[in-house]
């Protein structure tokens, strides 16, 4: 009878343990966005257009959020910064919304801690800095940032405080579902990335964690899946403004094996 009670009790912790790791998401990634708004003839523009029209789709959808990849506006514009907000405004899920180096620049009165308060003040968005965390549906999402605000550049840096910080975030979550939020790829499926000055020893800090279940990106306007040398998906997502496309994305674990799929949705 002990013998018994105590497989039962084992069997249940098993059960139990499998259910706390198991978690599935559905969300979208937009990326490069590139608002421009028209303030000469006050007209839509395409890239004001295609973001319309992929917030109907998203409307009618299942996700359960959206993450704006960054590159959200083309310049550093306060007013076209209040147009995309608006527009994402009128998203009904919750919005997370990254930086990219389009997106903010000290010397036009738009660095990081005013990109944010103006995104904020015009819309429902989830965040107000990063790096930063969230848990969603199970999963940790942990949102970079890479961005020089002073001199944005095309390829980006992950600065020793900001690794210093990651590392110690996935130490905390080491037995959770994580999931990498940022605008600059570290991983293209090519031997040399053009996107990422310090991508190896960012790569080597990332192949520390087995639980880290994507890394999804924008920044290179292609439509990218593949897994590195460690086993971790990383995932880009295309450009809306220049390619007319999006990603839907579904990730399921369940007793240590993950599955992801996805879905390219073209506004055009």
């Amino acid at each position: 009878m002990k013998l018994f009670k105590l497989l039962f009790l084992l069997g249940f912790i098993f059960v139990f343990q499998s259910a706390a790791n198991s978690a599935e998401v559905t969300f979208t990634a937009i990326s490069d966005t590139n608002i421009k708004a028209d303030k000469v003839n006050n007209s839509m523009t395409p890239s004001i257009k295609k973001l319309l029209m992929a917030k109907n789709d998203i409307n009618k959808s299942g996700s359960k959020f959206v993450i704006f990849l960054g590159n959200n506006i083309s310049k550093a514009e306060k007013y076209d910064l209040v147009m995309f907000s608006k527009i994402i405004n009128k998203i009904n899920k919750p919005v997370y919304a990254e930086i990219g180096n389009h997106d903010i620049q000290r010397v036009k009165g738009l660095d990081k801690k005013e990109y944010y308060r103006v995104l904020n003040k015009y819309s429902k968005n989830k965040i107000s800095k990063v790096p930063s965390t969230k848990k969603l549906d199970g999963f940790v999402f942990i949102f970079m940032d890479g961005i020089n605000e002073t001199i944005p550049m095309p390829k980006g840096y992950f600065k020793d405080k900001e690794l210093i910080w990651l590392e110690s975030t996935l130490e905390k979550n080491k037995d959770k579902n994580v999931i990498l939020i940022q605008h600059f790829p570290s991983y293209t499926g090519k031997e040399e990335n053009d996107t990422l000055y310090n991508q190896g020893p960012y790569n080597r800090l990332l192949s520390k964690y087995g639980n880290i279940k994507a890394v999804i990106s924008g920044h290179t306007n292609s439509d990218f899946e593949g897994e590195d040398e460690n086993g971790i998906k990383h995932i880009s997502v295309p450009s809306l403004s220049s390619a007319g496309e999006y990603k839907v994305i579904n990730i399921k674990t369940m007793d240590g094996n993950t599955l992801i799929q996805t879905k390219t949705i073209s506004v055009e």
